[in-house]
């Protein structure tokens, strides 16, 4: 098959876009012909693949090569949205997956003959909450996609049915468990060492983790919070470390250096979280509010916005060594391991 994977704008580096690199690679492997089309102004992706890239211009013409000098237009998306659409009238293509609520519209509304897909990766209106008129406008785009008639895939089964998007189809995100995976040998540390990947937005939870932290220093000696992707004037708290693992080997290693791993999100619980999986892989303890496939079997549960929960559960895995639930956890997230997931898509593919 010839799958086309359209987007509205530029490769980005959050964990989604690892996602989209990673199904293309093994869709070739499997003998498929994958590529991308972004806008002519992009860089190489930040997690590389074998796909082919084409660009378009502002004019929706098709271009073998980027340009870096290409201007980021007025109205940013919604213009780009309509550049999208003339270029992917060029192209063929047996299946177009949008991945995103701006490629959503462009993908219904082109005239290319293919099957058209939707693969979602969260519910998108619950990340636009400010009250401008820009988030609010985004906010309703996003609701709409979910109406366009594509063929919607989603990334966990708690999407199924929910609120605006209604599917049977999904598709876990993928797990690079080779590379991700438990450390030989872990050295041992003086200090007990948190970690957490840092996002400033509230209902990432790491405000709620950096208070559990600092009611923990109240209580106990030589314990650090390392916060991957944090803004550096965290350091300002006494021993919180800023870190930057880029790349998915310094990532992992950064996960096999931790003596816990922190997740205090509070929205789409039920949804897949990256970092939990991939800390799971690495058999570190997790503490979390929820997010696939976390449960009291294979880590330890807290309430959301409640950093004396968290702090309680630190102590709990520093007293007790419950190893049998880094074994379940490791053994419950053999179920997102690449090939499973690559093949689980195009077997959706080929039943539409």
């Amino acid at each position: 098959m010839k799958i086309l994977i359209p987007l509205v704008g530029v490769f980005g580096n959050a964990g989604g876009w690892r996602v989209l690199s990673k199904l293309a690679d093994y869709w070739i492997a499997y003998g498929h012909d994958v590529s991308f089309l972004a806008y002519e102004k992009t860089s190489e992706p930040y997690f590389p693949t074998k796909a082919r890239v084409f660009y378009y211009n502002l004019l929706g013409e098709i271009k073998n090569h980027n340009n870096s000098d290409a201007i980021s237009p007025l109205f940013g998306p919604l213009y780009l949205r309509k550049a999208l659409i003339k270029a992917m009238n060029f192209l063929e293509a047996d299946i177009v997956l949008a991945t995103h609520s701006f490629t959503a519209y462009p993908v219904k509304k082109s005239n290319i003959k293919a099957k058209k897909f939707y693969y979602i990766q969260a519910y998108e209106p619950d990340y636009y909450y400010k009250k401008d008129i820009k988030t609010r406008f985004f906010k309703w785009i996003s609701k709409r996609s979910y109406k366009l008639g594509l063929n919607m895939i989603v990334n966990a089964p708690m999407y199924l049915s929910y609120k605006e998007i209604k599917t049977n189809m999904f598709v876990y995100p993928g797990l690079d468990m080779q590379n991700y995976s438990p450390a030989i040998t872990k050295l041992k540390q003086e200090k007990t060492i948190l970690g957490t990947i840092g996002r400033k937005e509230e209902y990432k939870g790491t405000i709620y983790i950096i208070e559990a932290f600092k009611i923990l220093q109240k209580k106990i000696d030589n314990i650090e919070l390392h916060i991957a992707f944090g803004d550096k004037e965290l350091e300002k708290n006494d021993g919180i470390k800023v870190l930057n693992p880029h790349g998915d080997q310094n990532l992992a290693n950064f996960y096999k250096s931790l003596d816990m791993y922190i997740c205090a999100g509070t929205i789409q619980l039920e949804a897949v979280h990256y970092p939990i999986i991939e800390a799971m892989a690495c058999k570190i303890p997790v503490i979390t509010t929820g997010y696939l496939p976390a449960s009291s079997l294979n880590s330890w549960m807290v309430p959301i916005r409640n950093p004396h929960a968290i702090s309680d559960q630190v102590l709990e895995v520093i007293n007790n060594k419950f190893t049998d639930k880094m074994d379940n956890a490791y053994e419950d997230i053999k179920v997102f391991e690449w090939n499973n997931v690559a093949s689980k898509m195009i077997d959706y593919f080929k039943e539409i």
